[in-house]
């Protein structure tokens, strides 16, 4: 791995949520030979899912912990993956070594999830930490330009998704989410709070009771960051689960934004998407 910004005094710290993102990460890392720090969240994340890996489990409530814990080590690069439901604030639980940074965090709490990982984002610059995005560590991560597959995007469903593009590029100023659903020339779904592959799911029922119609699985997903949106904390990504669905709903493919939509096992996502008859093609 090149060494994050800076001069790389220590290992590299993750801070891991949920899923398999950081579990892939791990194993990317660890597979360099890197040493790694992973603060595993407490009720999330599974310690034993990081092997090679130095772990130790947190609660949010544990902020001031981990500080302890990273200035021990001498590390200073951190990068946060995985999912994580957002809390309520009561429900933090503090401990003592915390309480002096609740004021901060109250404040963080009140707006939406954006303004909520940008001050997680600049409370750990403040303490002098540099925040690094997942792709910048290991860009295998994200979708790369063209087919992760063997199959492709026709013209038309091109056509298709590069209008999706320009939608949620025309969303972003409103912050409803970072996905849709185009078919027949329209727009299907909008991703909401729901999440992606909650949207599709609602597709998939309007299919099955024939309220909608794709002729010739001629429907796509498209995928993209907000514009201005913070990809150090805040990545859009897919998984195999986001294919089943898209497969259940009657769609052809799946285009994202390259460099920029996490997808984890490139080559596995491909292989899936062959055995289920889906395209899924990073577009530049």
């Amino acid at each position: 791995m090149t060494q994050p910004a800076g001069d790389g005094a220590g290992p590299l710290a993750l801070l891991a949520g949920g899923g398999d993102f950081p579990v892939e990460l791990t194993r990317i890392l660890v597979g360099r030979g890197e040493s790694l720090f992973v603060a595993a969240l407490e009720g999330v994340a599974d310690p034993v899912s990081f092997p090679g890996a130095d772990v130790r489990m947190l609660r949010l409530g544990q902020v001031g912990s981990l500080l302890d814990e990273l200035q021990r080590r001498s590390i200073r690069d951190v990068v946060m993956l995985g999912g994580l439901p957002r809390p309520s604030f009561g429900a933090l639980r503090p401990e003592l070594a915390t309480l002096k940074y609740l004021p901060y965090f109250a404040r963080a709490f009140r707006g939406g999830d954006d303004h909520l990982l940008s001050r997680v984002v600049r409370f750990f610059e403040h303490h002098g930490f540099r925040v690094h995005g997942p792709a910048d560590i290991a860009p295998e991560l994200a979708a790369p330009v063209g087919p992760l597959g063997t199959r492709q995007a026709t013209e038309a469903q091109r056509e298709l998704f590069l209008r999706g593009f320009s939608l949620l590029d025309a969303l972003s100023p409103f912050d409803v989410g970072q996905a849709a659903i185009l078919a027949d020339h329209r727009v299907v779904a909008i991703e909401a709070a729901e999440g992606t592959d909650a949207m599709i799911e609602r597709v998939a029922d309007l299919v099955a009771r024939r309220r909608l119609r794709l002729d010739k699985r001629d429907g796509v997903l498209v995928k993209a960051p907000k514009t201005g949106q913070d990809l150090r904390v805040d990545m859009p990504a897919i998984g195999p689960q986001t294919l089943h669905n898209v497969a259940q709903a009657g769609l052809a493919g799946i285009a994202l934004k390259a460099g920029q939509v996490l997808v984890g096992d490139r080559a596995g996502l491909g292989r899936l998407a062959d055995e289920l008859g889906l395209f899924i093609e990073g577009v530049a």
